[in-house]
């Protein structure tokens, strides 16, 4: 039963496991785009990541969204590219607020708005005497006190949870009660009663990760 005035998706919801690859080819293909190429194949894109995805992986994944292309032919690129913007929520612009505008949250902000033009830093909180105050390409960084009263008139969607872990847990309370979905660098499991998307990065985690392949390479282990 499909209720009032809730938006029915158009595309079924994709397992977070392809999230990262679809986002791939969208970047991949906007790229191809821009030089005015208008066709590619399986193997074409399977080439152009550059990474361990087979033509074979390409294709069962496109098909499930929608598009087949021809043999010998490949895929319309134009078309592809407004597809997945569509699937992955692409296709119009995100306002975030970050809490923890140290090192990180800075670098984050930089990085996200320069890379990802539908990504936009709508407000900051920080409770540093020697940040807050403060600019950052022309959006003032307040006080965490006020984020009940600010958050709220920014239209933001997205938290990002840049603070020390021992504060990262009430922080993420307040910022649930205004936004949809939290992005958490801390280093901690956030117990929220508020149904809100959250997806921990542990930048950490993701280095041990590397430290540990690299002591069995290495015979270290």
């Amino acid at each position: 039963m499909i209720h009032p005035g809730k938006t029915v998706p158009l595309y079924p919801e994709i397992n977070e496991v392809s999230i990262p690859r679809l986002f791939a080819y969208h970047r991949a293909l906007a790229a191809v785009a821009a030089t005015g190429k208008t066709l590619i194949t399986s193997q074409g894109l399977a080439a152009l990541l550059g990474i361990e995805i087979s033509s074979h992986q390409i294709r069962k994944e496109l098909c499930a969204l929608g598009p087949r292309g021809r043999r010998g032919h490949g895929y319309a690129i134009n078309p592809l590219v407004q597809q997945l913007a569509l699937v992955l929520g692409l296709d119009h612009d995100w306002r975030i607020a970050i809490l923890g505008f140290g090192y990180l949250g800075h670098a984050f902000a930089t990085f996200i708005t320069a890379r990802e033009e539908r990504f936009k830093v709508g407000a900051i909180f920080d409770t540093s005497p020697s940040v807050v105050g403060g600019e950052w390409q022309g959006i003032r960084v307040h006080d965490s006190s006020e984020l009940e009263h600010i958050l709220p008139g920014t239209s933001c969607n997205i938290g990002v949870i840049a603070v020390p872990a021992a504060a990262a847990q009430e922080q993420a309370k307040r910022l649930a009660a205004h936004v949809g979905a939290i992005l958490n660098f801390a280093p901690i499991s956030l117990g929220l009663d508020v149904p809100v998307i959250v997806r921990n990065i542990d930048l950490a985690g993701e280095m041990s990760i590397l430290t540990h392949r690299l002591s069995f390479a290495q015979g270290l282990a």
